[in-house]
């Protein structure tokens, strides 16, 4: 069987290709060092005028095959879980960021003369250069007689927090709890165990953004302590946003001037929807005001007109100020009129001369009936309205196909098709023809 075989560009020497086209791969095969081209995978970089650029290959993944956590030569440095590597040796070792770091100068053995070491601070002097209470760079922290310390910065701590005066220039992150009194903090604050305030005031004023978050199924409460307690969220001017569910279970009450609902369902239990006010003649209408688009920007009207105490359907409205105005529109329904005949300025349907239906008033109170419309109806001879024949028996002249129909009387014999003539339809045989 035969197999379809992509293969690209490639040699068994170190070297690179000289040219790709754009997206195009090619690979070489001798061993690979870091100062040859072995064992490297190419493709053309439709970004940078088709250059040959090195994307990958096994002589980089093999850098990278052994145990993480292991110093290994001549590979890359891979930690473990831990963020540890067995060892590591650098002739020179600089702490802080670029441009701002240090470089170490202390020997090993003066590192090592720490290790152990049971002198306390006063014995040491407290390292030269170490200020009591206040923060100096690359020394240690010593706080001050009233076990006070100032201008910490970008600080993190493994256990317990207690503090009465503590000022923070930076951020701090505690794992374990917090109990904090009287402390400044001017950057930020990450505690991994339970915090508690009790004040008279509780106040966050933040330039950034606030998340308050909770991974307990428990969720998060606010103002639930106690009833009757007002709780307020966001300025008159901010815009407050749910990203979930919202459950209400007291009275909603929107006061704003608009109210939008982008849903796909509304469902209101209540059987009786009300809307307006009544205290007064606002002289407004009350009703439905759809819009749509049949290839323009459309408002449609369904209710109360207020002018003169009718309702209306406008399929083309003009809103002004919640007055709609407009040609009235069609009503599509079955009407079920009763027997007890009609009313002076009541329309019915007659039929003219030609057999066109049209609407007539009652100019008098009269016996007409549903009986009667109904067989002015029955005896239309032409029927110019757009409707759907739902049952009953078509009797007339064969449809032309212009109108939808065939043109035919008859369905033709057995094995037969329909077949366009280009001017009309035929009923013919399937025949594939003669040949010689």
């Amino acid at each position: 069987m035969a197999v379809n075989i992509i293969k690209i560009k490639r040699t068994t020497g170190t070297t690179a290709p000289s040219s790709l086209n754009a997206g195009e791969l090619a690979y070489s095969g001798g061993a690979g060092t870091q100062g040859n081209n072995g064992q490297r995978l190419f493709v053309g970089d439709p970004a940078n005028s088709n250059a040959v650029t090195v994307i990958g290959g096994n002589y980089f993944s093999n850098l990278m095959d052994h145990a993480h956590g292991t110093t290994t030569a001549s590979s890359v440095l891979i930690v473990n879980a831990n963020k540890s590597t067995s060892e590591l040796r650098t002739p020179a070792l600089y702490l802080g960021t670029s441009g701002n770091d240090t470089l170490v100068t202390s020997t090993a053995a003066e590192l090592n003369a720490l290790d152990g070491i049971t002198t306390n601070v006063t014995e040491l002097n407290y390292l030269d250069g170490v200020s009591l209470g206040t923060v100096v760079a690359s020394k240690v922290l010593a706080v001050d007689a009233n076990k006070d310390l100032t201008g910490l910065r970008n600080t993190t701590t493994t256990g317990q927090v207690a503090a009465a005066s503590l000022d923070i220039s930076g951020d701090i992150d505690v794992d374990g709890d917090s109990y904090l009194d009287n402390v400044d903090i001017d950057g930020s604050l990450i505690v991994d165990g339970a915090i508690d305030f009790n004040s008279t005031t509780f106040d966050v004023d933040a330039t950034g953004l606030i998340t308050i978050d909770s991974s307990n199924n428990n969720g998060i409460k606010i103002g639930t302590n106690s009833s009757a307690k007002p709780v307020t969220i966001g300025h008159t001017t901010s815009e407050v946003t749910v990203g979930d569910n919202l459950v209400v279970t007291g009275n909603l009450t929107v006061s704003g001037t608009t109210t939008t609902v982008n849903s796909s369902t509304v469902s209101i239990a209540d059987p009786i929807f009300e809307i307006g006010v009544s205290s007064s003649d606002d002289n407004l209408d009350r009703g439905i005001k759809m819009l749509y688009n049949d290839g323009a920007s459309r408002i449609a009207f369904m209710g109360f007109d207020d002018s003169d105490g009718k309702f209306a359907m406008i399929p083309r409205a003009t809103d002004t100020n919640n007055v709609f105005s407009g040609t009235i529109g069609t009503l599509k329904a079955n009407i079920e009129t009763g027997n007890t005949g009609l009313k002076v300025g009541d329309s019915v349907p007659f039929s003219d001369s030609s057999g066109a239906l049209t609407l007539q008033n009652v100019d008098a109170l009269d016996a007409t009936t549903e009986a009667t419309i109904e067989t002015a109806i029955d005896t239309l001879s032409n029927l110019v309205t757009v409707g759907t024949i739902g049952s009953g028996t078509w009797q007339g002249t064969a449809i032309a196909s212009i109108y939808g129909g065939t043109g035919l009387t008859s369905h033709g014999s057995t094995g037969q098709i329909l077949v366009s003539t280009g001017s009309g339809f035929v009923m013919q045989s399937i025949d594939g023809g003669t040949y010689s």
